[in-house]
Protein backbone atom coordinates (compact mmCIF):
# COMPACT_ATOMS: atom_id res chain seq x y z
CA UNK A 1 0.00 0.00 0.00
CA UNK A 2 0.98 3.58 -0.60
CA UNK A 3 0.31 5.55 2.59
CA UNK A 4 0.92 9.03 3.96
CA UNK A 5 1.04 9.32 7.77
CA UNK A 6 0.68 12.54 9.77
CA UNK A 7 1.33 12.94 13.50
CA UNK A 8 1.20 16.32 15.24
CA UNK A 9 0.27 15.05 18.71
CA UNK A 10 3.43 16.44 20.34
CA UNK A 11 5.79 19.36 19.80
CA UNK A 12 7.24 17.37 16.89
CA UNK A 13 5.93 17.24 13.34
CA UNK A 14 6.24 13.64 12.18
CA UNK A 15 5.41 12.59 8.62
CA UNK A 16 6.01 9.37 6.72
CA UNK A 17 5.35 8.35 3.14
CA UNK A 18 5.28 4.65 2.33
CA UNK A 19 5.66 3.48 -1.24
CA UNK A 20 6.08 -0.07 -2.51
CA UNK A 21 9.74 -0.43 -1.53
CA UNK A 22 10.52 2.95 -0.06
CA UNK A 23 9.80 4.84 3.16
CA UNK A 24 10.37 8.59 3.32
CA UNK A 25 9.98 10.54 6.54
CA UNK A 26 10.22 13.94 8.21
CA UNK A 27 10.51 14.14 12.01
CA UNK A 28 11.44 17.49 13.54
CA UNK A 29 10.79 19.62 16.62
CA UNK A 30 8.19 22.18 15.56
CA UNK A 31 7.10 24.05 18.69
CA UNK A 32 3.87 25.83 17.76
CA UNK A 33 4.45 25.86 13.98
CA UNK A 34 2.55 22.71 12.99
CA UNK A 35 -0.23 24.63 11.25
CA UNK A 36 2.16 26.48 8.94
CA UNK A 37 4.71 23.73 8.32
CA UNK A 38 2.75 20.50 7.96
CA UNK A 39 1.24 20.97 4.51
CA UNK A 40 4.47 22.30 2.88
CA UNK A 41 6.42 19.34 4.29
CA UNK A 42 3.79 16.91 3.00
CA UNK A 43 4.06 18.49 -0.44
CA UNK A 44 7.86 18.20 -0.27
CA UNK A 45 7.67 14.47 0.52
CA UNK A 46 5.24 13.87 -2.34
CA UNK A 47 7.50 15.78 -4.73
CA UNK A 48 10.51 13.81 -3.51
CA UNK A 49 8.67 10.57 -4.26
CA UNK A 50 7.35 12.00 -7.56
CA UNK A 51 3.76 11.01 -6.80
CA UNK A 52 0.48 12.82 -6.21
CA UNK A 53 -2.17 12.40 -3.53
CA UNK A 54 -4.34 10.41 -5.93
CA UNK A 55 -1.59 7.79 -6.16
CA UNK A 56 -2.02 6.95 -2.46
CA UNK A 57 -4.25 4.23 -1.03
CA UNK A 58 -5.06 6.01 2.26
CA UNK A 59 -4.01 8.77 4.63
CA UNK A 60 -3.03 7.79 8.17
CA UNK A 61 -3.23 10.21 11.08
CA UNK A 62 -2.34 10.18 14.77
CA UNK A 63 -5.72 10.32 16.51
CA UNK A 64 -4.41 10.93 20.02
CA UNK A 65 -4.28 11.36 22.86
CA UNK A 66 -1.94 14.33 22.80
CA UNK A 67 -1.97 18.06 22.23
CA UNK A 68 -5.59 19.06 21.54
CA UNK A 69 -4.54 21.62 18.93
CA UNK A 70 -2.03 19.26 17.32
CA UNK A 71 -4.55 16.44 17.07
CA UNK A 72 -7.05 18.69 15.34
CA UNK A 73 -4.39 19.83 12.85
CA UNK A 74 -3.48 16.25 11.86
CA UNK A 75 -7.09 15.10 11.65
CA UNK A 76 -8.22 18.18 9.73
CA UNK A 77 -5.41 17.87 7.19
CA UNK A 78 -5.99 14.14 6.80
CA UNK A 79 -9.69 14.76 6.16
CA UNK A 80 -9.09 17.61 3.74
CA UNK A 81 -6.44 15.77 1.72
CA UNK A 82 -8.45 12.55 1.70
CA UNK A 83 -11.62 14.33 0.53
CA UNK A 84 -9.74 16.04 -2.28
CA UNK A 85 -8.20 12.79 -3.53
CA UNK A 86 -11.10 10.45 -2.82
CA UNK A 87 -9.14 8.43 -0.26
CA UNK A 88 -10.03 6.76 3.06
CA UNK A 89 -8.35 7.69 6.34
CA UNK A 90 -6.89 5.46 9.06
CA UNK A 91 -6.64 6.68 12.66
CA UNK A 92 -3.84 5.33 14.88
CA UNK A 93 -3.77 5.93 18.67
CA UNK A 94 -0.61 7.73 19.79
CA UNK A 95 0.32 5.25 22.51
CA UNK A 96 -0.07 2.34 20.09
CA UNK A 97 2.51 4.01 17.84
CA UNK A 98 4.99 4.45 20.70
CA UNK A 99 4.54 0.80 21.71
CA UNK A 100 5.18 -0.25 18.10
CA UNK A 101 8.55 1.50 18.20
CA UNK A 102 9.64 -0.60 21.18
CA UNK A 103 11.56 -3.81 20.66
CA UNK A 104 10.34 -5.15 24.01
CA UNK A 105 7.97 -8.08 24.26
CA UNK A 106 5.87 -6.23 26.83
CA UNK A 107 5.99 -2.47 27.30
CA UNK A 108 4.27 0.12 29.47
CA UNK A 109 3.78 3.42 27.63
CA UNK A 110 3.27 6.68 29.54
CA UNK A 111 3.01 10.00 27.70
CA UNK A 112 2.97 13.38 29.40
CA UNK A 113 -0.60 14.66 29.41
CA UNK A 114 0.39 17.99 31.04
CA UNK A 115 -1.54 19.23 34.06
CA UNK A 116 0.57 16.82 36.17
CA UNK A 117 -0.96 13.73 34.56
CA UNK A 118 0.03 11.00 32.09
CA UNK A 119 -1.67 8.88 29.43
CA UNK A 120 -0.93 5.18 30.04
CA UNK A 121 -1.42 1.78 28.44
CA UNK A 122 0.48 -1.51 28.41
CA UNK A 123 1.18 -3.64 25.35
CA UNK A 124 2.40 -6.96 24.11
CA UNK A 125 4.37 -6.42 20.92
CA UNK A 126 5.70 -8.79 18.28
CA UNK A 127 3.65 -11.35 16.31
CA UNK A 128 0.88 -11.39 18.94
CA UNK A 129 0.73 -7.60 19.22
CA UNK A 130 -2.10 -6.36 21.41
CA UNK A 131 -3.04 -3.59 23.83
CA UNK A 132 -3.23 -5.26 27.25
CA UNK A 133 -4.86 -2.39 29.13
CA UNK A 134 -7.08 0.52 28.00
CA UNK A 135 -5.57 3.94 27.33
CA UNK A 136 -6.22 5.90 30.52
CA UNK A 137 -5.43 9.26 32.10
CA UNK A 138 -3.72 8.96 35.49
CA UNK A 139 -1.80 10.90 38.10
CA UNK A 140 1.86 9.79 37.96
CA UNK A 141 1.81 8.48 41.53
CA UNK A 142 -1.10 6.18 40.67
CA UNK A 143 0.64 4.40 37.78
CA UNK A 144 1.40 0.75 38.58
CA UNK A 145 3.53 -1.71 36.65
CA UNK A 146 1.43 -4.56 35.21
CA UNK A 147 2.81 -8.10 35.53
CA UNK A 148 5.22 -9.14 32.81
CA UNK A 149 6.22 -5.64 31.67
CA UNK A 150 9.91 -5.56 30.71
CA UNK A 151 10.31 -2.09 29.20
CA UNK A 152 9.07 1.47 29.63
CA UNK A 153 8.49 4.00 26.85
CA UNK A 154 7.26 7.56 26.53
CA UNK A 155 8.09 11.03 27.83
CA UNK A 156 5.78 10.58 30.83
CA UNK A 157 8.60 8.71 32.57
CA UNK A 158 11.29 11.25 31.73
CA UNK A 159 9.15 14.30 32.48
CA UNK A 160 8.06 12.88 35.85
CA UNK A 161 11.28 11.42 37.31
CA UNK A 162 9.51 10.03 40.38
CA UNK A 163 7.36 7.89 38.07
CA UNK A 164 10.45 6.48 36.36
CA UNK A 165 12.20 5.85 39.68
CA UNK A 166 9.20 3.92 40.97
CA UNK A 167 9.36 1.48 38.04
CA UNK A 168 13.13 1.24 37.64
CA UNK A 169 13.80 -1.81 39.85
CA UNK A 170 12.53 -4.31 37.31
CA UNK A 171 12.43 -2.40 34.04
CA UNK A 172 14.37 0.09 31.96
CA UNK A 173 13.35 2.92 29.65
CA UNK A 174 13.68 2.37 25.91
CA UNK A 175 14.60 5.99 25.22
CA UNK A 176 11.54 6.29 22.97
CA UNK A 177 9.73 9.48 23.98
CA UNK A 178 7.04 10.20 21.38
CA UNK A 179 5.23 8.82 18.37
CA UNK A 180 6.99 8.59 15.01
CA UNK A 181 4.88 8.56 11.84
CA UNK A 182 6.85 5.58 10.54
CA UNK A 183 5.29 3.46 13.30
CA UNK A 184 1.85 4.72 12.22
CA UNK A 185 2.62 3.31 8.78
CA UNK A 186 3.71 -0.04 10.22
CA UNK A 187 0.51 -0.34 12.26
CA UNK A 188 -1.73 0.74 9.38
CA UNK A 189 -0.19 -1.98 7.20
CA UNK A 190 -1.27 -4.67 9.68
CA UNK A 191 -4.91 -4.11 8.77
CA UNK A 192 -5.96 -3.95 12.44
CA UNK A 193 -7.18 -0.37 12.11
CA UNK A 194 -10.22 0.27 9.89
CA UNK A 195 -10.21 2.44 6.82
CA UNK A 196 -12.89 5.09 7.15
CA UNK A 197 -14.51 7.75 5.05
CA UNK A 198 -12.91 11.13 5.91
CA UNK A 199 -16.15 12.39 7.45
CA UNK A 200 -15.95 9.55 9.99
CA UNK A 201 -12.46 10.46 11.23
CA UNK A 202 -12.38 10.60 15.03
CA UNK A 203 -9.98 11.89 17.67
CA UNK A 204 -9.05 10.13 20.89
CA UNK A 205 -8.82 12.88 23.49
CA UNK A 206 -9.12 10.73 26.69
CA UNK A 207 -9.14 13.99 28.66
CA UNK A 208 -12.09 16.31 28.11
CA UNK A 209 -10.57 19.26 29.92
CA UNK A 210 -8.04 21.48 28.14
CA UNK A 211 -6.63 23.67 30.93
CA UNK A 212 -6.51 24.17 34.66
CA UNK A 213 -8.53 26.90 36.34
CA UNK A 214 -6.60 29.57 38.25
CA UNK A 215 -7.63 27.90 41.54
CA UNK A 216 -6.32 24.52 40.35
CA UNK A 217 -3.06 26.15 39.19
CA UNK A 218 -2.54 27.67 42.63
CA UNK A 219 -3.29 24.32 44.29
CA UNK A 220 -0.53 22.66 42.23
CA UNK A 221 1.93 25.34 43.31
CA UNK A 222 1.18 24.44 46.93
Amino acid sequence: MKLLAIDTSSSYLSLALSLDNQLLNFHEEMGQKHAERTLPEIQRLLQQADIGLCDLDAIVYGQGPGSFTGLRIACGLAQGLAFSAGLPVIGIPTLDAVAQQSAAERVLVCLDARMQQVYCASYQTGPTWQRLTPITLQDPQDVTLPDGITMLAGDGFTNYPALLAAQRDSTRHTGILRADARSHIALALTGRYPQQHPREAELLYVRNKVALTSIEQQALKG
